[in-house]
Order: structure tokens, then sequence, then C-alpha cells
């Protein structure tokens, strides 16, 4: 009967452990001890200091309201507000120290990229509130096999207007010891300089303290792609160095197209600098434009009438290409080439300095064009090879209001030319009348 009695006293034993465990548990959780630690936890997981709503359950589901805090001063993280947080929680391994969280969801995240602000000194003295504090060799470690983020948005500063990304959703999920998948779709990318893009979708690695992006599209509601692979850091001064292709970007989409070049966009372009200085930023590529159509009179404003004569502001350009290069505020573009059947050609460089323009141009125009034009070719476009007739072209001052010297040397050599006209008709036509 002995060996009879000791089973039973076993399996009542068992049984109420195991009531302990099932109820005692979820009790446990909605303490405000477990609060405490598992916020402790999550800090140190993620390097922050946050502060966990009303942690509640519903059977294995943990569930809280909010997340608020900030990152710790080498996180470069100013703030995190996360809302309506759910996951899937692994009971027993908290007996082995491991908060163990499947499917994470988090409907909102909102996460601002900077310098954290310091705590007050009442802040420290009462961050843990009253009560019994944890001990201090406490520290469990928090995984997670999947996290969902709905609607996350990142901003960050960059010059005058932050740069951000809206409303995308993100599913990252652990594939090693600080490693991490992530891919996101949907949502807007805004940088302030370029067009507003939406995110189609995008791949990435996370392997602190570096993300590398594998895969990026990123589409315009006018039309036109970007689409975009490379590195950024997390440490230090977070430098990036990116790489992208532009694929039938509107030039009219871009916010500030001071030449009035109109065309769709397609080129190669590497991105480098640090997120911490917008100044740092330099972009390097090749750019060619179809349908391209430009306004000459922005140039070539003192023979307006020539222009419009021609029709040059009608012409829709075989193709303008050029290597360009933008560091800060300098911008430089070389190697420029523009088309225009077998009527027109454009060469040069130049820099734009803080508004400023500074280029060199050499125009080429075809013997039909410069046949309506008496005496420019033999004063002005003197140069004879690859089947145009050329001349140079300065351009320099504020790049609204740009002065050039070729527009007067145009109009002087014609009004030479149809000045001497008339002094050889009247001439002629004085010699008749003497009959000499």
């Amino acid at each position: 009967m002995k060996p009879f009695r000791l089973l039973i006293i076993v399996i009542i034993v068992v049984v109420v452990l195991g009531a302990g465990v099932f109820f005692g548990i979820p009790f446990f959780i909605r303490s405000d001890l477990s609060h405490r630690w598992i916020n402790r936890s999550v800090d140190r997981s993620l390097r922050t200091e946050g502060t966990f709503g009303p942690i509640s359950t519903r059977g294995t589901t943990l569930y809280s309201p909010s997340y608020t805090g900030k990152g710790k001063p080498k996180t470069h993280l100013a703030s995190i507000q996360a809302q309506d947080l759910s996951a899937e929680f692994n009971w027993a391994a908290l007996f082995s120290g491991v908060l163990d969280f499947d499917q994470v969801s988090v409907k909102k995240l909102s996460l601002i990229v900077g310098t954290p602000a310091p705590n007050a000194p009442s802040e420290r003295a009462s961050s843990h509130g009253p009560g019994f504090k944890l001990p201090s060799f406490i520290h469990a470690r928090v995984q997670a096999n999947q996290i969902e983020i709905n609607d996350a948005n990142v901003q960050w500063s960059h010059q005058d207007k932050p740069g951000m990304v809206t409303g995308t959703k993100v599913l990252a999920i652990p594939t090693g010891d600080k490693t991490w998948d992530l891919s996101a779709k949907g949502g807007t990318l805004d940088t302030g300089n370029w067009p507003a893009f939406q995110i189609d979708h995008a791949a990435a690695t996370y392997r602190s303290p570096t993300i590398t992006v594998t895969e990026a599209k990123l589409v315009l509601p006018a039309g036109g792609s970007l689409a975009a692979n490379g590195v950024v850091r997390l440490d230090g001064r977070r430098d990036y160095k990116l790489h992208g292709d532009l694929a039938g970007i509107p030039l009219n989409e871009f916010p500030s197209n001071k030449w009035h070049l109109q065309g769709i966009a397609s080129g190669s372009f590497d991105f480098i600098g640090s997120l911490d200085d917008a100044n740092s930023g330099q972009i390097s590529g090749t750019l060619h434009v179809d349908q391209a159509k430009f306004d000459w009179s922005f140039l070539l404003g003192k023979v307006r009438s020539l222009v419009k004569q021609l029709g040059l502001n009608d012409w829709q350009l075989d193709g303008v290409d050029m290597q360009v290069v933008r560091h800060g505020s300098h911008f430089e573009f070389s190697n420029l080439m523009l088309k225009y059947q077998d009527l027109l050609r454009v060469e040069g460089s130049g820099t734009i300095d803080a508004n400023q323009i500074n280029a060199n141009f050499v125009i080429g125009l075809s013997s039909s064009i410069l046949n309506w034009l008496p005496g420019v070719q033999e004063k002005v476009f003197k140069d004879d090879r690859d089947g145009f007739y050329w001349a140079p072209m300065q351009v320099t001052g504020p790049i609204d209001n740009p002065k050039e010297d070729l527009s007067k040397r145009i109009s002087d050599a014609i009004s030479e030319k149809m000045s001497n006209q008339f002094k050889n008709q009247a001439k002629s036509l004085l010699n008749d009348l003497l009959g000499q």
C-alpha cells in the first residue's frame, strides 16, 4: 500500500504544482513586480529607457497598450513610442530566465532618430517607483521569433526639413545572435530634397551595428522608380553608403528645378555620408534625360525673339547626358551632352555654389540654322567640326537670373551684317543714280 500511497501523493503534488503554475504565473505576469521585471528586461535588450503601459493576459497572449521611452546615448534614438502591443508568451521559458515571445505584434511604432535628452535628476530617483525592488542579479534574456509592425514611422533631421519614413509595414525575423532579417512594404519615404517616394518593398539584414539593404524599390505615383542597396552603420557617426538606379523619373516631380528642364530621368548614383550630418552627404553618378525640353530663353534672354522664331522651346530633345556630383550645397556637372536631331549640340561643364552658377559650354549649330542668322557663322560660330559650327558660351551669376555672353555676340553680328548690307545696298543705289 505504501507505494500506492506514494504514487497518489506524487500525483497530488504534480496537480497542485501544475495548478499553481497555471493560475500563479498569469497572476505574477499581471503584478507590479512582473511589470517592472519585463520592463527592465526589454529595456536592457533594446538598449532603451522606457515604460510599458498596464500588462494584461488572455490565455497565453500578453497585451500592453503602449511602450514609451528613448534610447540610451550610444543608440542615437531620441524617442520611441509603440501602441497596442501583443505577443504569444512561452510560459515555461520563465523557469530558465528567458522572456520568450512568439508572434509579437505592434499596431503603430514611431521612432525619432537623434540624441536622447538627458534624464532629469527626479526622473532617475523615481524611475522604478516605490515598493519592492528587483535584485540586481536577475537579468532575464528577451527573445522573439517574429515581430510584425503594422504602421512603422521613422524621423531624422535633414537640413531644414526632416527626413521621414511613414506608414510602412515591417516584419523582423531573428536569424542568429544579434542578427535579423527585415522586410518592409508600403508607406512613404520623404527626404526633403527628392520627391516623396512610395515604398514598394524593401529587404535588409541587421547585424549590430550595421543594416545591409539588399534590395529596395521606391516608386512615384506619377511614374518612375528608384532601386537601392547598400549599408548603413548605426555606431559612431552612423555612416551610410548606398547605390541607387533611377528609371523613368519625371523631372517636374523634383521640388526644385531652377533650370526649367523637363523630361524623364534615368541614371545610376552612389550616396555616401553620415546620418548625423546632413551636409556631409555626397551624391555622384550619371544622369540621362529622355523627352527633354529646356527653356532656352532662360539662358538666351537677350535674343528671346530669336528663340521664339527658331522654335527652340518647342523642341523635344533627343537626349541629355551628364555626370553629376553634389556635396552639401556644392553641385557640379561634367561631360554634358545635349542633342537635337542634326540641328543642335551642347557640350559643357560647370559648378553651382550657394545658388551661383559658373559654367562653360560650347554650342553647335547646323548650317541650316545659321542660314537664318546673317553674319553669325562668320563672326561667332566659326569652329567647324563634326558637321556643326561651334561657339563658346559662359554662364555666371545667380541661378535664378544667370548672365551669358553668347546672345550679345549673336545680336551684334546680326546688327553688323544688316548694317553692312544696308550700306552696300545704299552705295550701289547711289552709284546707279550717278551713273557710275
